[in-house]
């Protein structure tokens, strides 16, 4: 399917439609998946889909105004590409892996030490110490308070840590150690958690973020390979490659209150193949699911079934939910033409009213 019709079925998707009560929203937005040498871009609604060229991207990196940066670390470069028009406006020597939170005019990036960068022009705005060593995952906790980092190799050879660097004081509080295999992590601000998902015991740890202390546990029934939360921050998602070699999405709904945290409610839903990685919806509606047959799931999170299904190239490396309709950064307007001059005439006092020679008036 070519880029023109990719580019048009998406700005309809995001246009907002009413519904009539009890109708599901459908889902709407670009789900990108890095698959061998090239990003995949598939329009949520339609299953329209793209590919363009960037060598092997192991993460991708969505940013406000509709980009998405696709580092290929092979190669040492980093394609900068449009979702609106599904092709890559610039190519960047070096790898720029750029974290961004709430504001759309500057994001985190980390090398060896947190440099806070103004964007678009990339800036530097100030560095921060970081004690981070190998880092695997970020998170960015919301009003850019935070930045969250699981450390590991992909092995596990060096063991799992985490690191927070506060960005609100600017600095890097100390690693800690983390006991398990964990693999990818999720934070839910409506709990006030952060979820770990243990590979190695087949559990999800659920634990504060700041102190990493363990709140509760869910155990899965299988190796747990990436979690998500959704439907308001009260839905933990995990999928979950199990012993028979298929795979299940595991919904566990969360509630707290007074008496502490507690299972309101959990579901199963079949996949049909092991999981590789999970991407919310930016509503939290819909759970995009990438299978290791290159099978892409789309799942409806409050009705708890699949609602499409679509097809990478392979087993895709990254997924990311976009939303190219988030406002990019405020820009100046500049003109080389003159603009309105005003108009000032000769004050001509009323008549019976009589003007000093200083030029105020007197009654």
């Amino acid at each position: 399917m070519n880029r023109r019709a990719l580019a048009v079925a998406a700005a309809v998707a995001l246009v907002s439609v009413p519904a009539s009560a009890g109708t599901p929203k459908p889902p709407t937005g670009i789900l990108a998946a890095s698959v061998g040498d090239r990003v995949v871009l598939v329009e949520a609604g339609s299953g329209l889909k793209a590919e363009v060229e960037t060598g092997p991207v192991g993460w991708l990196y969505p940013a406000p105004g509709g980009i998405l940066f696709a580092p290929d670390v092979v190669n040492g470069r980093t394609a900068v590409i449009d979702l609106r028009t599904q092709t890559v406006v610039e190519r960047i020597d070096g790898l720029t892996m750029p974290h961004f939170g709430d504001s759309p005019d500057r994001y985190v990036a980390l090398a060896g030490d947190a440099l806070l960068v103004s964007y678009p022009d990339r800036a530097l705005i100030t560095r921060i110490a970081s004690p981070v060593v190998n880092p695997w995952q970020v998170l960015m906790a919301p009003d850019d308070a935070a930045m969250l980092v699981l450390e590991r190799l992909p092995d596990g050879s060096t063991g799992v840590h985490m690191s927070v660097i506060d960005l609100v004081e600017r600095k890097g509080l100390p690693r800690v150690a983390l006991a398990g295999d964990i693999v990818h992590m999720a934070l839910s601000p409506k709990l006030g958690l952060l979820a770990l998902a243990d590979a190695g015991s087949g559990r999800v740890q659920l634990v504060v973020p700041a102190t990493v202390a363990a709140v509760a546990v869910r155990p899965v029934g299988g190796r747990p390979v990436d979690v998500a939360f959704v439907g308001g921050g009260r839905v933990l998602a995990t999928a979950v490659a199990t012993p028979d070699g298929d795979g299940t999405l595991d919904l566990a709904l969360f509630k707290s209150g007074r008496k502490g945290l507690r299972l309101d409610k959990e579901h199963a839903l079949p996949l049909g193949a092991p999981p590789v990685r999970l991407a919310a919806s930016p509503g939290g509606r819909h759970l995009a699911v990438a299978l290791e047959d290159g099978s892409l799931l789309l799942v409806d999170v409050d009705e708890r079934v699949v609602v499409a299904s679509h097809r990478l190239p392979g087993t895709p490396r990254d997924l990311r939910w976009c939303d190219p309709s988030r406002p990019g950064p405020m820009l100046p307007e500049w003109s080389e033409g003159e603009g309105p001059t005003p108009d000032f005439k000769p004050f001509e006092p009323p008549i019976g009213e009589k003007k000093s020679a200083s030029g105020l008036d007197h009654p």
